[in-house]
């Protein structure tokens, strides 16, 4: 399998199931049940909690793993994150941190209890996966093609210890500045690899926001 990395993290009651999105998904509720008496629970301020798509770890990348990672950390009264900890780990050391990285920015709107704020203890489950993505995943299936088209490249794949990450920038709806942020052990295919995105027609390119984005090719049967 293939696959742009990107992020849609879900803030969820304590008794809502976890919503089934084919990305990487972050479900949060309180590890015990909420104080007795009149009390609301936090809530994510603005959208659901974000990441950046460039805190998925390159070195996970590269290894093809994912995982879920549980953490737990408490809520302010003001709202922000403190005391982070991982209660249960990915299995893979650099997704943890990342998650821990991810979670210190979050805000919310704090628990309240008879109209005062309160600190809360909560968790989050952090699932870290790699899935193609609209519109970002016409960019690695065309990858794939091109180095398909050349059955030593495709060999190449197949073979490598670790897969090719590479960064690109998109402006206007126009892939630039091709770089190869993780190699793969063979240097002939990461070059193959680069050559490829820069082969990318701009019909795989036209509906993607602007920024910076992550892709990896993943080995056959992934």
């Amino acid at each position: 399998m293939l696959g742009a990395i990107l992020f849609a993290m879900v803030d969820a009651a304590a008794d809502a199931p976890p919503k089934p999105v084919p990305v990487t998904t972050i479900t949060v509720a309180p590890p015990k049940p909420m104080p007795a008496g009149p009390v609301t629970s936090p809530a994510s301020v603005g959208k659901p909690h974000t990441c950046p798509e460039d805190q998925y770890p390159v070195s996970a990348m590269q290894a093809g793993t994912e995982g879920s990672t549980t953490l737990q950390f408490s809520i302010t009264p003001q709202g922000t994150v403190a005391d982070i900890s991982v209660r249960n780990s990915s299995g893979n050391g650099d997704l943890d941190t990342a998650a821990v990285t991810c979670a210190r920015d979050w805000l919310y709107n704090p628990a309240m209890e008879n109209g005062v704020p309160i600190q809360v203890l909560w968790r989050a489950l952090v699932r870290w996966q790699i899935r193609p993505m609209e519109p970002y995943s016409a960019v690695p299936d065309a990858v794939r093609d091109c180095l398909k088209a050349d059955p030593t490249g495709w060999s190449e794949v197949k073979a490598a210890p670790l897969r090719s990450v590479v960064r690109a920038h998109f402006a206007g709806g126009v892939m630039s500045d091709i770089t190869l942020a993780g190699s793969s052990g063979d240097g002939d295919l990461d070059n193959r690899t680069v050559a490829c995105y820069r082969s990318v027609s701009t019909d795989a390119t036209a509906e993607i926001p602007d920024g910076d984005e992550l892709f990896v090719i993943m080995k056959p049967g992934e």
